[in-house]
């Protein structure tokens, strides 16, 4: 029987800039990045990256709290205040926090975001969206 997972991704995003230089600073390997213009892997070979991005994820998580795989992420992150900052004038990125949750067996999780959370974000000019996948 397949459980409910969930997923955050913490997602840094930019018209041009040099993921290592952000793995570097941070000093934190990247899930996953790319380049802006680069193709799109396994789609149709016309389609290009709109930005750059750099990326880390829990990847999915049987959970029923989304907050535990936001915690992971933000324990990474949570001392990079003023290097996040930095990057931001500098760089002029973007920071994104994706929540992708998977309900199986109609488990839904809990879905809130506590004040460390909202503080955090907030502190960063971070934005969020939630997926949600119903199965």
């Amino acid at each position: 029987m397949n459980k409910t997972n969930v997923m955050v991704e913490f997602t840094i995003v930019g018209d041009e800039f040099d993921p290592h230089v952000i793995t570097e600073k941070l000093k934190i390997k990247p899930t996953q990045y790319w380049i802006k213009g680069e193709q799109v892997r396994g789609r149709n070979e016309k389609i290009k990256r709109k930005e750059t991005s750099w990326i880390i994820s829990t990847g999915y998580e049987e959970s029923l709290d989304i907050n535990e795989q936001l915690e992971k992420i933000v324990e990474l992150i949570k001392d990079k205040k003023t290097i996040f900052k930095k990057l931001e004038m500098e760089s002029n990125l973007e920071y994104i926090f994706g929540i992708v949750v998977n309900v199986e067996n109609n488990e839904k999780p809990a879905m809130y975001f506590n004040r460390k959370f909202i503080e955090f974000a907030n502190n960063i000019n971070a934005e969020f969206y939630i997926d949600l996948y119903v199965y």
